[in-house]
């Protein structure tokens, strides 16, 4: 079986390690040589996710398509599908994973929970102000395509900053999302896994802790309410369902005031779910290969009763990088998936995983071992 994945990150990367130990030959299309999967892939094209021509190459080498962002052409990818191309997702799921406003729509048709939102197009720039005095200030405006970890996210205190917001978005070609700005009791993701015929798995809803629109850590099952977290889960498989996702689902999420409200959508192997390489029977990569390649997924039970994973961040405190993973690998439950990435402040590295039987050990044990990356510790989380 031949897989080839557009972009060539660290989720390309850790899906080439499952892919490997599988049998499936996985080609990257990857920007640059020197990208993290690139340096490991035993076939690489080079080319950006929008490179048509770079896009026929790998459809003319493998058998299905997936991809570890969503920066990509719908169109494009729409018209390589009706040429006979196998995508997956596929190019009309992936559109609610791309674009927000779609998203918000289209889960809004299902009366599904999320902010209250409005809509300002490049083709209707109306203006912000109604929406403002409607939904309540602050409001947070999202650039309806290329944003992620944070950015494309701005949070707004009155009309005129609003509104000079919308305008640099709309200069830009870029549709606008405005949104509730909803309080935040917990963050939570929820990752379901679904083939083409409709099989699906999903592995628990876990904790998640964002600084600056960047996930620092995943605790599974942290301190979620049971049954918010079985609500999680079942929405996550209700939206795979609606949107026809094929691969992996990750449903990021807020509760508010008791309730649950959607944030976004992913539809490929997720930062929430790195916990899987070492906390449950089958990771989010392997179960992803599985499904897009139309296979029998593999269980999703956890291996231990509690798991956290933290992720490695580069800092100026560290000089000496294999000193430093030296003093982590002291830390013997810990789990370390690095990213081939030169350390430089303010750069994700890679993350670690720790499973275990205690919850405050395994998550102390997983930051110990980020510290002694370099990790730094963000103030908001300092308690251990």
């Amino acid at each position: 079986m031949r897989v080839g994945v557009i972009g060539g990150g660290q989720l390309a990367r850790m899906l080439l390690e499952d892919a490997s130990r599988l049998g499936i030959e996985a080609t990257i299309l990857a920007e640059h040589a020197d990208d993290g999967a690139a340096k490991e892939a035993s076939r690489v094209l080079l080319g950006a996710a929008t490179d048509e021509a770079a896009l026929r190459r790998l459809a003319h080498e493998v058998d299905v398509i997936t991809l570890d962002h969503e920066l990509v052409d719908l169109e494009m990818l729409g018209e390589l599908e009706a040429s006979g191309v196998i995508i997956r997702p596929s190019p009309h799921a992936l559109r609610c994973a791309v674009d927000k406003i779609e998203m918000r729509t289209e889960l809004g048709k299902a009366s599904l929970p999320m902010p209250a939102y409005g809509i300002i197009t490049t083709s209707d720039p109306t203006d912000v102000a109604p929406l403002g005095e409607r939904l309540g200030w602050p409001l947070v405006i999202k650039a309806a395509r290329g944003g992620y970890d944070g950015r494309g996210v701005f949070v707004v205190d009155d009309a005129k900053r609003a509104q000079a917001v919308v305008d640099e978005l709309h200069a830009a070609g870029i549709d606008v999302l405005v949104e509730e700005k909803v309080a935040i009791d917990q963050e939570l993701a929820a990752l379901v896994v679904r083939r083409p015929g409709g099989q699906s798995a999903s592995w628990p809803a876990v904790e998640t802790a964002q600084v600056g629109g960047v996930c620092r850590e995943v605790l599974v099952p942290g301190s979620l309410d049971g049954s918010l977290a079985a609500q999680a889960e079942a929405l996550a498989v209700t939206i795979a369902e609606l949107l026809g996702v094929v691969g992996i689902l990750a449903v990021e999420l807020f509760v508010t005031n008791g309730r649950l409200v959607i944030n976004e959508l992913a539809m490929r192997p997720h930062n929430s779910g790195h916990w899987t390489q070492d906390g449950s029977v089958t990771s989010q990569f392997e179960n992803h290969l599985r499904a897009v390649l139309d296979l029998p997924l593999g269980s999703t039970r956890l291996t231990a009763d509690h798991v956290a994973s933290v992720n490695v961040f580069g800092s100026d405190d560290v000089s000496d990088f294999d000193h430093a993973l030296a003093d982590s690998l002291v830390i013997p439950d810990a789990k370390l998936h690095l990213y081939g990435k030169s350390p430089r402040p303010g750069r994700k590295l890679g993350h670690v995983n720790v499973a275990g039987a205690d919850g405050p050990t395994v998550r102390r044990h997983a930051w110990m071992a980020a510290l002694a990356l370099g990790t730094p510790m963000p103030p908001e989380m300092e308690e251990l």
